[in-house]
Order: C-alpha cells, then structure tokens, then sequence
C-alpha cells in the first residue's frame, strides 16, 4: 500500500488550523472563567456572601470534568473532548475512554476526526438550547477499530435531538457503521469503525 505522505506546506497549514483552534479554545475559556470571577467577585463587594456557593461550586465541577478529560490516555481524544467542551459553553460533555489494547496512530486520529465533528455537531445544537446539554460519551479504542456511544436523554429536549441518521450518513462511505437503539430513557448511539484487513 503506497501512501502519498502530505507535502511540507499542507503540514504547515494543518499545524496552524490547530494552533488558531487552540488560541480561541484559550480565548474562551479565559472569556468564561472571568464571568465567574467577577460575578464572584461583585457578590463579595455587595457582601451577598449566600450567593457566592453557587459560582464557586460551577467553577470546582468544571475544574473536577476537565482534569477527567486532560487525564484520557489518548492525547488526541482529550484535546478533542477538552477543547469542544470549552468551545461550547451549554455542551456538558462527560467521557470515560478505554484503550483494550494500544491503537494504531490511523485509528486515534480517526477517531479523533469523528468525535470532533460530532461533538461541533452537537455543540452548534447546543447553543440553540436554554439549559446546558449533558453528553455522555463512552470510547473504546483497539489497535485496529474504535468505538463511540453516547446517550441521548428522553428527559432533555428528547423532541429536538440532532440529525444524527444524516450525520451517520455522511461518514457511512468512510466505513463508519451507526446504530441507534430506543430505550425508555433516551436513544442509545453507537458508531464503529474497523480497518478492512
């Protein structure tokens, strides 16, 4: 199998597309933690010190979510879930990932390319919404394949859930196999990919 390696200039621009997604990850998060810190901040100058609980309690339940993302063994995967959590403010993104055995650079970085689309998806979804979107997400890497699930509460916006069939569709031609699985609580999804041997 002859792979054509990328020339060193769509290198180049792959780096900077990161780096520029990377400084407004940063942007952000400076943006939200500093509305926490001056709401705080402003409750302790008007001494309404009953109303400080509540910001600081948001910003130790972010800090504990995202030192759970930072330490995912994958490197990509974390600054996948990390990096789109921040970006969407009303996505609460909630992920356990498990390597069964070390993947293959091709299938983390595939992965990776799946999770940031879905996640971007689902965050643009979210920013539509007037109460934060939980997303649980399960990831199970293996040295040739990869696994996604996630669970869509019925309790939450169950009537306006996101086109995850036309999603699914776009990436059926890359190999990426979706299922959906109707339970009394929400609607269970799946994606799964496997190199072809």
């Amino acid at each position: 199998m002859n792979q054509k390696l990328p020339s060193e200039q769509t290198k180049m621009l792959e780096l900077r597309s990161l780096m520029e997604d990377s400084l407004e990850v940063l942007r952000t998060y400076r943006h939200d933690l500093m509305n926490q810190v001056q709401l705080i901040h402003s409750y302790s100058q008007m001494k309404k010190y009953d109303r400080l609980q509540g910001p600081i309690q948001n910003l130790i339940a972010e800090a504990r979510r995202h030192t759970e993302m930072s330490a995912i063994a994958s490197s990509m995967i974390s600054y996948v879930v990390l990096s789109r959590d921040i970006c969407y403010p009303m996505l609460q993104v909630h992920a356990t990932c498990e390597q069964a055995e070390l993947p293959t650079l091709s299938i983390e970085s595939k992965a990776a390319e799946l999770l940031f689309d879905l996640l971007n998806m689902v965050g643009q979804h979210s920013m539509r919404q007037f109460e934060p979107l939980r997303l649980d997400l399960s990831i199970v890497l293996w040295g040739q394949a990869f696994e996604i699930g996630w669970h869509y509460d019925r309790s939450e916006h169950i009537e306006d859930v996101p086109d995850f069939s036309r999603w699914g569709e776009a990436w059926a031609p890359q190999g990426i196999v979706m299922k959906q699985h109707q339970e009394e609580a929400g609607i269970e999804y799946s994606i799964r990919f496997q190199v072809q041997e």
